[in-house]
């Protein structure tokens, strides 16, 4: 059974919330941002811990995605290094909606990393930090995010149970979560994604494209 908040967020039932390894905490406690909004919305509370940026915003509600809150989402997910910008996959903002449903902080997302253009990546990658030479951050589909400093993990203990894209956990100075929603998998920095994956994805796309043709 599915439980809803007045405001239309879903909130945890007792299986569900051991099934995400919240425990009796995770049970007792109100999902981030329950608000009095009405059930045919979703939002998300973003701020980015580099440019120092916040966004409060609707990106869906029962008539679609909103264009207009998908390119502000875009603009604040872009490379500040470039200021390239690259269109936010609509997908990745419902993960984001699902896992701040299932966190217990109350505390926005903090971005850490958005969209990277590929010579960004690339000069990470060659830094050795880590980073993924496939990236999904150069599609607009990955966030490296954390939300609950005092429990930097949680982030991603929910995204790896959600089990609906990659979710990296790297314990460095300021600890972060990567999630995106290329083909599921999870991994501790410094273990690595499985290699391949958006060659995987893109695969798996034209698969669908040629079913649906």
């Amino acid at each position: 059974m599915t439980v809803t908040s007045a405001s239309g967020r879903f909130l945890p039932t007792r299986r569900k919330a051991l099934a995400l390894g919240l425990g009796a905490a995770g049970l007792l406690a109100a999902p981030a941002i329950v608000r009095a909004e009405a059930p045919y919305k979703r939002a998300l509370r973003l701020q980015s811990l580099n440019s120092g940026e916040k966004l409060t915003v609707t990106y869906w509600t029962d008539e679609g995605y909103a264009d207009d809150a998908l390119k502000r989402v875009s603009w604040f997910m872009r490379d500040l290094r470039t200021n390239g910008v690259h269109d936010v996959h609509p997908g990745l903002l419902d993960l984001l909606w699902e896992i701040d449903a299932n966190t217990r902080s109350k505390n926005p997302i903090y971005a850490m990393s958005g969209y990277r253009s590929p010579e960004t990546n690339d000069w990470l990658f060659r830094r050795g930090n880590g980073v993924d030479p496939g990236s999904f951050h150069m599609r607009g589909m990955a966030m490296d995010i954390t939300q609950d400093f005092l429990d930097p993990e949680e982030v991603y203990r929910v995204a790896k149970k959600l089990g609906k894209g990659g979710a990296g956990f790297y314990p460095t100075k300021t600890p972060y979560a990567h999630v995106d929603i290329g083909p599921p998998d999870s991994w501790r920095y410094p273990g690595m994604p499985r290699p391949g994956r958006d060659e995987e994805y893109d695969r798996e796309q034209a698969q669908a494209e040629k079913e649906a043709g």
